[in-house]
Protein backbone atom coordinates (compact mmCIF):
# COMPACT_ATOMS: atom_id res chain seq x y z
CA UNK A 1 0.00 0.00 0.00
CA UNK A 2 2.87 2.29 -0.43
CA UNK A 3 2.13 5.53 -1.80
CA UNK A 4 -1.55 5.27 -0.34
CA UNK A 5 -3.17 8.04 1.81
CA UNK A 6 -2.97 5.87 4.27
CA UNK A 7 0.77 7.39 5.20
CA UNK A 8 -1.19 10.06 6.69
CA UNK A 9 1.04 12.46 4.62
CA UNK A 10 4.08 11.36 5.14
CA UNK A 11 5.14 9.79 1.86
CA UNK A 12 8.06 11.67 0.57
CA UNK A 13 7.36 11.44 -3.47
CA UNK A 14 8.71 14.12 -5.05
CA UNK A 15 5.33 14.89 -6.92
CA UNK A 16 3.53 15.05 -3.69
CA UNK A 17 3.07 18.80 -2.56
CA UNK A 18 2.36 20.46 0.87
CA UNK A 19 -1.36 20.86 0.33
CA UNK A 20 -1.39 17.06 -0.49
CA UNK A 21 0.05 16.23 3.02
CA UNK A 22 -2.10 18.84 4.66
CA UNK A 23 -5.26 17.36 3.17
CA UNK A 24 -4.56 13.63 4.22
CA UNK A 25 -4.08 14.65 8.17
CA UNK A 26 -7.02 17.33 8.21
CA UNK A 27 -9.36 14.23 5.73
CA UNK A 28 -8.04 11.90 9.05
CA UNK A 29 -8.26 14.59 11.81
CA UNK A 30 -12.43 15.24 9.85
CA UNK A 31 -12.65 10.97 10.05
CA UNK A 32 -12.01 10.90 13.55
CA UNK A 33 -13.87 14.20 14.70
CA UNK A 34 -16.87 12.72 12.59
CA UNK A 35 -16.30 8.64 14.55
CA UNK A 36 -16.31 10.41 18.14
CA UNK A 37 -19.02 13.23 17.55
CA UNK A 38 -21.25 10.53 15.70
CA UNK A 39 -20.79 8.34 18.73
CA UNK A 40 -21.45 10.81 21.29
CA UNK A 41 -24.36 12.44 19.67
CA UNK A 42 -25.86 9.20 18.90
CA UNK A 43 -25.90 8.01 22.59
CA UNK A 44 -27.09 10.97 23.93
CA UNK A 45 -29.90 11.72 21.24
CA UNK A 46 -30.85 7.74 21.61
CA UNK A 47 -31.11 7.79 25.88
CA UNK A 48 -33.06 10.66 25.61
CA UNK A 49 -35.42 9.75 23.10
CA UNK A 50 -35.60 6.49 25.14
CA UNK A 51 -36.27 8.51 28.22
CA UNK A 52 -39.16 10.62 26.67
CA UNK A 53 -40.40 7.36 25.41
CA UNK A 54 -40.18 5.65 28.41
CA UNK A 55 -42.58 8.14 30.04
CA UNK A 56 -45.03 8.81 27.31
CA UNK A 57 -45.88 4.76 27.74
CA UNK A 58 -46.20 5.65 31.28
CA UNK A 59 -48.62 8.22 31.29
CA UNK A 60 -50.54 6.08 28.79
CA UNK A 61 -50.58 3.63 30.56
CA UNK A 62 -51.75 4.93 33.40
CA UNK A 63 -54.25 6.39 30.85
CA UNK A 64 -55.40 3.59 29.26
CA UNK A 65 -56.35 -0.07 30.33
CA UNK A 66 -57.85 -3.21 28.73
CA UNK A 67 -61.42 -4.65 28.30
CA UNK A 68 -62.62 -7.56 27.04
CA UNK A 69 -65.29 -7.34 24.02
CA UNK A 70 -68.26 -9.29 23.04
CA UNK A 71 -68.09 -9.88 18.98
CA UNK A 72 -71.61 -8.93 17.80
CA UNK A 73 -70.93 -10.49 14.22
CA UNK A 74 -69.03 -12.81 12.54
CA UNK A 75 -66.06 -11.52 10.61
CA UNK A 76 -65.48 -12.24 7.01
CA UNK A 77 -63.11 -14.86 6.23
CA UNK A 78 -59.38 -14.58 5.08
CA UNK A 79 -58.58 -11.80 2.38
CA UNK A 80 -56.26 -12.90 -0.04
CA UNK A 81 -54.24 -10.10 0.53
CA UNK A 82 -51.29 -9.80 3.73
CA UNK A 83 -48.82 -7.00 5.05
CA UNK A 84 -45.17 -7.22 4.17
CA UNK A 85 -44.69 -9.58 7.71
CA UNK A 86 -47.18 -11.84 6.03
CA UNK A 87 -50.04 -11.28 8.14
CA UNK A 88 -53.65 -10.92 6.95
CA UNK A 89 -55.10 -8.00 7.25
CA UNK A 90 -57.57 -7.34 10.24
CA UNK A 91 -61.09 -6.31 9.76
CA UNK A 92 -63.58 -4.31 11.30
CA UNK A 93 -66.48 -5.73 13.29
CA UNK A 94 -68.80 -4.14 15.94
CA UNK A 95 -68.71 -5.52 19.54
CA UNK A 96 -70.00 -5.07 23.17
CA UNK A 97 -68.15 -4.29 26.44
CA UNK A 98 -68.56 -2.81 29.98
CA UNK A 99 -67.87 0.64 30.19
CA UNK A 100 -66.60 2.61 33.38
CA UNK A 101 -70.34 2.81 34.81
CA UNK A 102 -71.35 -0.16 34.45
CA UNK A 103 -73.30 -0.02 31.07
CA UNK A 104 -73.19 -1.64 28.17
CA UNK A 105 -71.22 0.03 25.34
CA UNK A 106 -71.32 -0.68 21.39
CA UNK A 107 -68.59 0.03 19.33
CA UNK A 108 -66.13 -1.04 16.43
CA UNK A 109 -62.86 -3.21 16.82
CA UNK A 110 -60.90 -4.64 14.45
CA UNK A 111 -59.98 -8.86 14.82
CA UNK A 112 -58.59 -11.24 12.71
CA UNK A 113 -60.66 -12.27 9.30
CA UNK A 114 -62.55 -15.33 10.21
CA UNK A 115 -63.44 -14.15 14.31
CA UNK A 116 -67.13 -15.88 14.64
CA UNK A 117 -69.70 -14.24 16.84
CA UNK A 118 -69.65 -14.92 20.30
CA UNK A 119 -65.93 -14.64 20.53
CA UNK A 120 -64.18 -12.35 22.95
CA UNK A 121 -61.31 -9.71 21.96
CA UNK A 122 -59.44 -7.08 23.65
CA UNK A 123 -59.79 -3.34 23.20
CA UNK A 124 -57.69 -0.66 24.97
CA UNK A 125 -60.41 2.02 26.43
CA UNK A 126 -59.21 5.63 27.75
CA UNK A 127 -60.88 7.13 31.22
CA UNK A 128 -63.99 8.11 29.63
CA UNK A 129 -64.41 4.64 28.10
CA UNK A 130 -63.55 5.34 24.26
CA UNK A 131 -61.59 3.67 22.41
CA UNK A 132 -57.81 3.73 21.76
CA UNK A 133 -54.61 2.29 21.01
CA UNK A 134 -52.87 0.31 23.13
CA UNK A 135 -49.88 2.05 25.10
CA UNK A 136 -46.41 1.48 23.74
CA UNK A 137 -44.88 -1.59 24.58
CA UNK A 138 -41.06 -2.17 25.76
CA UNK A 139 -40.32 -3.11 22.08
CA UNK A 140 -41.27 0.38 20.59
CA UNK A 141 -39.86 2.52 22.95
CA UNK A 142 -36.36 0.83 22.49
CA UNK A 143 -37.36 1.08 18.37
CA UNK A 144 -37.65 4.32 18.93
CA UNK A 145 -34.74 5.36 21.15
CA UNK A 146 -32.67 3.31 18.56
CA UNK A 147 -34.28 4.98 15.43
CA UNK A 148 -33.67 8.48 16.82
CA UNK A 149 -30.06 7.59 17.83
CA UNK A 150 -28.93 6.10 14.51
CA UNK A 151 -30.72 9.70 12.78
CA UNK A 152 -27.89 11.43 14.74
CA UNK A 153 -25.62 9.48 13.73
CA UNK A 154 -26.53 9.70 10.11
CA UNK A 155 -26.78 13.69 10.34
CA UNK A 156 -22.85 14.41 11.94
CA UNK A 157 -21.71 11.49 8.98
CA UNK A 158 -23.64 13.69 7.03
CA UNK A 159 -22.48 16.97 8.09
CA UNK A 160 -18.67 15.39 8.37
CA UNK A 161 -19.41 14.16 4.63
CA UNK A 162 -20.01 17.83 3.61
CA UNK A 163 -17.02 19.16 5.31
CA UNK A 164 -14.91 16.34 3.59
CA UNK A 165 -16.31 17.49 0.43
CA UNK A 166 -15.36 21.20 1.02
CA UNK A 167 -11.91 20.51 2.39
CA UNK A 168 -11.04 18.62 -0.73
CA UNK A 169 -12.67 21.74 -3.28
CA UNK A 170 -10.41 23.94 -1.43
CA UNK A 171 -7.15 21.84 -1.39
CA UNK A 172 -8.10 21.44 -5.23
CA UNK A 173 -8.09 25.13 -5.80
CA UNK A 174 -5.17 25.35 -4.25
CA UNK A 175 -3.49 22.72 -6.42
CA UNK A 176 -4.46 24.55 -9.53
CA UNK A 177 -3.20 27.64 -8.31
CA UNK A 178 0.18 26.31 -7.62
CA UNK A 179 0.15 23.89 -10.83
CA UNK A 180 -1.02 27.62 -12.69
CA UNK A 181 1.93 28.87 -11.40
CA UNK A 182 4.38 25.99 -11.96
CA UNK A 183 3.44 25.89 -15.55
CA UNK A 184 4.11 30.08 -15.91
CA UNK A 185 7.56 29.42 -14.97
CA UNK A 186 8.09 26.09 -16.55
CA UNK A 187 5.62 26.89 -20.17
CA UNK A 188 8.12 29.50 -21.59
CA UNK A 189 11.01 27.04 -21.54
CA UNK A 190 8.69 23.91 -22.66
CA UNK A 191 7.52 25.78 -25.52
CA UNK A 192 11.28 26.54 -26.82
CA UNK A 193 11.74 22.78 -26.89
CA UNK A 194 8.90 22.23 -29.26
Amino acid sequence: MRGTMWHCGRNTHPLRRRVDVLEARLLLVLCLLVIGCASVFGVTKGWAAYDHERSVAAEQRAARHPVRALVLRDAPGSKPWADESGRTEKVVVPVRWTGPSGAHVTGKALVAPGTERGEHTTLWVDRRGDTTSAPPGSRDVWSGALTEGLSGVAVVAGAGAVAGIGLRKVCNRFRAVHWETEWSRVEPEWSRRV
